[in-house]
């Protein structure tokens, strides 16, 4: 093909400098008038592959990136890997990248970059795709608003010794916090949540899932009452639904792949040590979407996180004001499951998520348990003991 085409070339030349027209040669050759005036205008009479097909790759790439930046970037890159602790994405590339003075590519640049080099970034986890309902997720819009907290483990180290992490991170800010426990006992987390929030606050609402200890069977254990005496509104996400957590989801994930699986420890202490390092390291590096690319301790700069009250300091029993969230999906049964309850609700809210709160300051026989709507709205109530007043 490619043969056939330089002889039509030179053909179609060669008749031209004889005199003849160029409509009449494109009529003959099959082609256009603009295609014999090309391939006249590209004659060389001193260049026998004059008839040869050009390449069409550009001579030169317009807005090329430096080699020296290029190097950079990919300077930068291994050095951020060789911290298991680090993020090495373009936005972690961008930033170190300013901090040593340069003048660093877009971001996109960085990500092309980074491909070109066959290097890609660390997994990320899926995150669960919802199903198109709308979900009343506890708003989230200033740094204190809200922390979801959550158990990892029990995990074990070397000798068989057993512990478990207690995470927790504020959802507006993800400046994150950790505390190594030896169970799951009310004994151990109590405390854990105290040294939490002594570091990050306590929150106005505190969002946890369904198991032990948050919640205890039929019971509302010492973790409900240890937050409503301190302030915080507890939140139950629906149960078999761990995705609602997805910001301690995600941050547990990070902890697991880039903490406790990048090192080992010879013991409790030497891991809670560790971790309250890693801690650090997280809330002063680590950049979110959701933070705009600004690290948990940057979002924080400012804020003044409400202390929690000691242990020792807090009066006995249940307190006489304070909410309890439980959010729930509502099946074709017409039951809200809570507690060991079963409850029936109105058929207009079958097929979609309730909130349902358990309001300690109204007594039981006006309807403690306040049932509402995606939107807010009150759609029913009924009244049910306190379980452990």
């Amino acid at each position: 093909m490619a043969k056939s085409e330089e002889r039509a070339r030179r053909e179609a030349v060669r008749r031209r400098l004889a005199g003849e027209s160029p409509a009449v040669i494109a009529v003959s050759l099959g082609r256009s008038r603009q295609w014999v005036a090309r391939w006249t205008g590209r004659y060389d009479p001193v260049d026998p592959g004059w008839a040869r097909e050009r390449s069409r790759v550009a001579m030169r790439v317009a807005n090329r990136t430096p080699d020296e930046i290029v190097a950079q970037v990919l300077a930068v890159r291994t050095r951020l890997e060789e911290n298991p602790w680090s993020q090495v994405g373009a936005h972690a590339i961008d930033w170190e990248l300013e901090k040593l003075g340069v003048v660093a590519p877009t971001t996109r640049t960085i990500e092309r970059i980074l491909a070109r080099a066959g290097v890609s970034g660390r997994p990320r986890p899926q995150r669960r795709q919802t199903k198109g309902l709308a979900y009343p997720a506890p708003a989230a819009r200033a740094v204190g608003d809200v922390h979801q907290a959550d158990l990892v483990g029990p995990r074990h180290l070397d000798g068989g010794q057993r512990f478990l992490a207690l995470n927790a991170i504020d959802v507006m800010g993800h400046r994150a916090g950790i505390e190594i426990v030896e169970d799951r006992s009310e004994r151990s987390i109590t405390p854990a949540l105290i040294a939490l929030w002594r570091r990050l606050g306590v929150p106005d609402r505190m969002q946890f899932d369904n198991g032990g200890p948050f919640v205890a069977g039929r019971a509302l254990g010492e973790i409900v009452r240890l937050c409503l005496h301190q302030g915080a509104t507890p939140v139950f996400i629906p149960q078999s639904e761990p995705w609602r957590n997805a910001v301690v989801e995600h941050f547990n994930d990070t902890f697991d792949k880039r903490f406790f699986r990048s090192e080992r420890f010879t013991d409790r202490a030497q891991l809670a040590d560790r971790a309250s390092e890693f801690e650090s390291f997280h809330n002063a590096n680590h950049r979110y979407r959701a933070t705009e690319r600004r690290t948990p301790d940057q979002v924080a700069a400012g804020t003044q996180p409400r202390q929690p009250t000691p242990l020792d300091q807090l009066p006995g029993g249940w307190p006489e004001h304070g909410k309890i969230e439980f959010i729930r999906f509502i099946r074709s049964d017409r039951r809200l499951r809570l507690l060991h309850r079963s409850i029936e609700v109105p058929q207009q809210l079958v097929y979609d998520y309730v909130t349902a709160t358990l309001d300690l300051a109204i007594p039981a026989p006006e309807g403690n348990l306040l049932i509402n709507r995606t939107d807010g709205e009150l759609a029913h109530r009924v009244s049910i003991p306190i379980p452990g007043r």
